[in-house]
């Protein structure tokens, strides 16, 4: 990774890489989350469901892929664990989150705790659900609060990521971060690998 990459990690908490996944793995993987979904019954099926898929053959890539484990160590000192890989999708009129953090409280901002890869499996616009994210918000060691907790909130610098089938988000989980509102009724298949420092490794991380 060069030292561009690792500084927008640092400055901004965040990157996007993009053509991660060939083809061949993202029919893989869109075949195994179709049949997990068939296979669920239809009230488990919540306003952003998604399987659970780390014991899945076709997504053990998102545990060990090195261009990925290479953003995720910058951000955690090369302390990584896996702690969980979810899928999310969020169906037509559903999806717009209040902006928050993946942890309970502030941290410092020499000391990253959590890390998302956000792997993406279709297509991730503004009008199905593609996240926002403000950029450098990981170094102010707060979270969000009052009208930016709230779904219809929109902060002056926030930035939507939109990204290619097979494209990878990098990003600190303490970056104030959010869904969007999946208004275009478009699949926006997300798979989620969190990863954490080995002294929050064995805590269940909920969504905060």
């Amino acid at each position: 990774m060069d030292n561009q990459a690792l500084r927008q990690l640092e400055l901004e908490g965040w990157l996007h890489l993009p053509r991660v996944l060939s083809e061949k793995e993202l029919a893989a993987m869109h075949a195994t989350w179709d049949r997990l979904a068939a296979a669920s019954p239809n009230d488990s099926v919540g306003i952003n469901w998604g399987p659970d898929l780390g014991t899945e053959p076709d997504f053990a890539v998102c545990q060990t892929h090195p261009r990925v484990l290479a953003a995720v160590s910058a951000l955690l000192d090369d302390d990584v664990h896996v702690l969980r890989i979810k899928g999310r999708a969020p169906p037509h009129g559903h999806g717009r989150q209040g902006l928050h953090v993946d942890w309970k409280g502030p941290t410092p901002p020499e000391r990253q705790l959590l890390v998302n890869a956000f792997w993406v499996l279709d297509d991730m616009a503004l009008d199905n659900g593609a996240t926002r994210i403000v950029p450098g918000s990981h170094r102010w060691a707060r979270v969000p609060r009052g009208s930016y907790a709230q779904p219809q909130s929109v902060h002056p610098a926030e930035r939507v990521l939109e990204a290619r089938a097979g494209d990878v988000i990098v990003f600190s989980s303490h970056v104030w971060h959010a869904g969007s509102l999946n208004a275009s009724g478009r699949r926006r298949r997300l798979v989620i690998a969190q990863f954490g420092r080995h002294e929050i490794a064995a805590e269940n991380v909920g969504d905060y």
